[in-house]
């Protein structure tokens, strides 16, 4: 599995418009690193030809002025490229359909409608950041951008900066994986043990999860187990289907 990190911290480096932030770049080393220790590194000679599950590689680490716009809207499959990427992990400013990544000409804001994902390898993908489901109807807001991907992990609610990503990272993908819980559960259950943990008690979170659309009588990618062996990296349809959430604690919008 190929990953990718696109995390800002120093907003201020970008032009600023939005505060500073700590810990969304150790977030993305975090969900790497615990990808690595909860993904058995199989060889190709395991699993279905052209589907196997191989240890996680860091194949984009974006940070701070590198995060420009044009890296979040590429369609470019080549490595080093978000569309190189089986799995995403964005840490920054979010909003209702977007992501915000400061005031400096090549930086601003990134809506659904620019965002392509999935034209090439990109199947799943991670924003850790504010509001980006906060809509009346997240399936339509974000409709645009689904050309391929899986599924969208993300919040309807504001976030806080959060120095537990290391537990929080190692819980989802232990959830996903060896304790066999659905990807919008491991998610869900993983912000509840690790990310509502440093907001107890005033404050609370709202985690997403948005699937593609699938066929009539198929399991959503929301819904889906991960495949320790054989796992599969087709592209999803260009529609997207059931949208998930779970209110924990108190959130903020």
């Amino acid at each position: 599995m190929d990953i990718g990190t696109i995390a800002i911290d120093l907003f201020s480096l970008n032009g600023g418009g939005a505060p500073d932030l700590s810990f969304q770049i150790p977030g993305g080393q975090n969900f790497f690193t615990t990808a690595n220790l909860n993904i058995p590194p199989y060889s190709n000679s395991v699993g279905t030809p052209g589907n196997q599950t191989y240890g996680p590689n860091l194949a984009l680490d974006l940070r701070n002025t590198q995060v420009a716009k044009t890296a979040l809207i590429s369609t470019s499959s080549a490595y080093g490229n978000r569309e190189y990427c089986d799995f995403i992990y964005y840490g920054g400013h979010g909003f209702p359909g977007g992501f915000f990544l400061g005031l400096n000409p090549g930086y601003g804001n990134v809506v659904a409608s620019e965002m392509n994902l999935g034209v090439g390898y990109n199947r799943w993908f991670l924003a850790n950041s504010c509001s980006i489901f906060n809509s009346a109807a997240p399936a339509t807001t974000w409709q645009p951008a689904f050309h391929g991907v899986k599924a969208l992990l993300g919040f309807k609610s504001v976030i806080f900066d959060n120095n537990m990503g290391w537990d929080l990272y190692n819980d989802f993908w232990l959830n996903w994986t060896f304790r066999s819980k659905n990807l919008s559960n491991s998610f869900f259950d993983a912000q509840a043990n690790y990310g509502y943990k440093h907001l107890y008690p005033t404050k609370g979170l709202h985690p997403g999860c948005l699937s593609a659309q699938v066929p009539a009588g198929t399991t959503d990618y929301c819904s889906q187990l991960f495949k320790l062996i054989s796992h599969d990296y087709a592209a999803a349809t260009p529609n997207t289907g059931n949208y998930y959430s779970r209110i924990i604690g108190n959130p903020q919008y």
